[in-house]
């Protein structure tokens, strides 16, 4: 679908200032293993970064926190 947020080179961006506008929200993190989803950040306030299947050294080194398992991340979150 070439009207997705998606299909576009810094569409995730848009994604994310298009919810932060529409919906209200005034803190998002975005969560991604790849160059695309870091481009993210900013607007997102927050990027962390997934490695399980593949380490992306921009990618980590990009993250404010990079995981490689989620149970990580359900840690912190209490879940």
């Amino acid at each position: 679908d070439r009207l997705a947020y998606t299909s576009r080179s810094g569409g995730k961006a848009d994604a994310v200032r298009h919810l932060k506008k529409t919906m209200g929200y005034r803190t998002m993190v975005m969560v991604g293993d790849g160059v695309t989803d870091l481009e993210a950040r900013p607007p997102a306030d927050a990027f962390i970064g997934y490695g399980g299947v593949q380490v992306r050294p921009k990618v980590r080194d990009g993250a404010d926190w990079f995981v490689t398992h989620w149970r990580e991340v359900l840690m912190v979150l209490g879940a």
